[in-house]
């Protein structure tokens, strides 16, 4: 089945595959944009056979979204298409016909071979329930505290990461998750296991804080076990704001927060606050970056605009597409509320992955307030690996170009440099409205499965009845 054209004078971006709003089937979908000025919205059309046509906004600003096709095999299916129509990564708001996936191209069915792609981040759920009830939870944890925590046993959580140790032969950051981990009964024993572990480079703790927060005893062994480096704690934080806090946490959760930002400063734990953006807290995205650059030992802020999954699995607002905020949102809202210490050209796509999977910024710290990077570096003279790469091959897809791109050696030192840094990301994840599978084909988030096979975290999450 073809996906509805999109409207006659429209540009079209590319094919690819979508999912039905309805009924969440996979669905032949267009990617065009409203017109050739560079700042145009770009929208998806995508076409199911039992409930018709659907469109929405994915980006609000083309600048800001990025052409490109994942599955290796559209690059190996034989097709010969000619150099207007061949699978590209570009910036889709300069206007060209480039990247649209010609009409004769092949589309094979999406099995994203995720074990054979890099993984910059593995991500394990080593508990199931959480100590919070909150309304936004995109794995839908259960409520479960001191003999109801729902943990999963040791041996299992090991043998799963050994698995993938085994396949891969390591892993940069392996990302501890639930539910709230911090609730495990054997956390201690997990951290050692993994700090002693060879081929785990780093360990991020995902968590909502509480325990941080009221437990003394845990935070000064948490500083025991880990005095300096190889970790740091990835923070559910919404912003210094009262808006949005209620509707995303079930409460105001700011002074449990703070005091859990400053109980990691106590034992020198490195945070990066991760702020889930609504309609609501839009507004706030520079106060919470302002907020994070008050304490030295906070490295930076990554914006994740609210997704309808766990949880909050169909219950998004489908006709407000005002409520599916998306990287452009992000980017603009802060260059706006920053005054000028941001520029639109302190961002750039990450050299791994899908460029339209993580966007990236930093701030100088600099005596008295903070400069934009773009006063110093040009990001589009280092982004060979959107401008060069014309098809994307299996071996393009394996070998993380964080490790090979002139960017990303530039932003690991960016990183090194935690004194005068401090980084800003944009992580969108994917709901049936804004699903696009060229971005799974590409994932290097992986969530390290019950079955200990790695997938992409947006699909693990997504609720679709084909994803566990």
């Amino acid at each position: 089945m073809a996906p509805a054209p999109a409207p006659a004078r429209d540009l079209v971006l590319k094919h690819t595959s979508g999912r039905c709003p309805v009924c969440h089937q996979a669905s032949p979908a267009v990617v065009h944009k409203a017109s050739n000025t560079p700042s145009a919205p770009v929208l998806m059309t995508r076409t199911c056979p039992d409930h018709g046509a659907q469109t929405n906004r994915i980006s609000s600003d083309a600048r800001y979204y990025w052409v490109s096709h994942g599955h290796p095999d559209n690059a190996r299916c034989g097709c010969s298409p000619d150099s207007s129509n061949v699978p590209v990564a570009r910036r889709a708001g300069t206007g060209e016909a480039a990247g649209v996936l010609g009409r004769n191209a092949c589309r094979t069915p999406s099995n994203a071979p995720f074990e054979t792609l890099s993984t910059c981040v593995a991500l394990i759920e080593i508990v199931r329930s959480c100590n919070l009830p909150c309304p936004t939870c995109y794995a839908a944890s259960p409520l479960g505290t001191g003999n109801k925590v729902d943990a999963v046993p040791l041996p299992e959580i090991r043998e799963r990461i050994e698995g993938v140790l085994a396949r891969k032969g390591g892993i940069e950051i392996l990302q501890l998750s639930g539910g709230e981990p911090t609730l495990h009964p054997e956390f201690f024993e997990l951290l050692r296991w993994a700090k002693a572990r060879e081929g785990i480079d780093y360990l991020l703790l995902n968590t909502n804080g509480v325990r941080l927060a009221r437990d003394s005893n845990f935070v000064a062994e948490l500083g025991r076990t880990f005095p300096r480096g190889r970790m740091q704690v990835y923070l559910q934080f919404d912003g210094v704001q009262e808006e949005g806090h209620t509707a995303l946490r079930g409460a105001d959760m700011r002074d449990l927060k703070t005091a859990a930002i400053e109980a990691c400063a106590r034992i020198e734990l490195p945070v990066t606050l991760a702020m889930t953006v609504t309609v609501e807290t839009l507004s706030h995205l520079w106060t919470t970056v302002q907020f994070g650059l008050r304490h030295p030992h906070v490295r930076g802020v990554t914006f994740q605009p609210m997704v309808g999954s766990g949880r909050t699995h169909g219950k998004l607002p489908h006709h407000d597409q005002g409520a599916r905020l998306n990287v452009a949102d992000i980017v603009l809202g802060l260059v706006r509320q920053s005054e000028g210490s941001l520029k639109p050209g302190d961002f750039t796509p990450l050299p791994c992955g899908d460029p339209n999977c993580a966007t990236i910024g930093y701030l100088l710290k600099a005596d008295g307030g903070v400069r934009s990077l773009s006063d110093l570096v040009d990001f589009s003279q280092l982004q060979a690996f959107l401008h060069d790469r014309i098809r994307y091959r299996l071996e393009d897809l394996a070998r993380c170009g964080c490790d090979s791109e002139p960017l990303a050696k530039l932003l690991a030192r960016l990183e090194m440099d935690a004194s005068h840094t401090f980084r800003l990301m944009i992580k969108p994840f994917m709901d049936a409205w804004t699903w696009d599978q060229d971005r799974i084909d590409r994932c290097c988030t992986h969530v390290i499965r019950p079955d200990g096979k790695l997938d992409s975290f947006c699909r693990y999450y997504s609720g679709f009845p084909d994803a566990r």
